[in-house]
């Protein structure tokens, strides 16, 4: 992966999606995780360009609209996510791909099972397993188990679960796991993901 044109691409705000991923339609299984809803065209052209066989999101789906501190704000929450349920659960219907869901604390489950019927929803610690891999997620690193002959898949924050198992933090970088190989791609977010999962903007930082 060509880490300078990736780098490039997040300082300009967009996802550089590396060529060797592409057209290998099935193999991936893809992660992100603490999403602002200006990420959902991005996510929609990583997808298409992808494919992949699953997609886990590891919760705050809208992470910009901070659910816990701010309840008074679902209905902004609400018509956000109806982009995100076209995006994942539109798909899932379709047969694309199949998606797995975590709640995240900035999410609301009613709304959540509302929008998105056809994907799979871990209210906390969730596990499937596709190609022979066996998958354990959940928003927080603290609920994965040191289970060493699982993956786990988390986000939140920066922390990592204790123990032997091997666990991709969403917080920290797009993720291309090869149901195939067991390989991971990082893929950088865009430059801007960060300032609004902290509301920088919102606030005049």
């Amino acid at each position: 992966m060509k880490r300078w044109l990736a780098g490039a691409c997040r300082l300009l705000g967009t996802v550089y999606v590396p060529e060797e991923v592409m057209d290998r339609p099935g193999e991936f299984l893809l992660h992100i995780s603490d999403t602002p809803s200006s990420f959902f065209s991005d996510l929609r052209r990583i997808i298409s360009k992808i494919r992949p066989a699953w997609v886990v999101h590891t919760g705050d789906l809208v992470d910009q609209i901070k659910l816990e501190v701010y309840p008074a704000r679902i209905e902004c929450y609400r018509n956000k996510l109806r982009t995100l349920s076209k995006i994942l659960d539109g798909a899932v219907a379709r047969g694309d791909f199949q998606a797995m869901i975590c709640m995240g604390n900035h999410d609301d489950l009613y709304s959540v099972k509302e929008m998105f019927p056809h994907c799979h929803i871990a209210e906390g610690t969730g596990f499937f397993s596709s190609s022979g891999w066996h998958f354990v997620v959940s928003h927080y690193s603290w609920r994965i188990p040191d289970l060493p002959d699982m993956v786990g898949l988390c986000g939140h924050d920066l922390s990592y679960p204790s123990g032997e198992i091997r666990c991709l933090n969403g917080i920290e970088d797009i993720h291309l796991f090869s149901l195939k190989t067991g390989g991971v791609y990082r893929i950088p977010y865009p430059g801007y993901i960060d300032d609004q999962r902290q509301l920088k903007r919102r606030i005049g930082l």
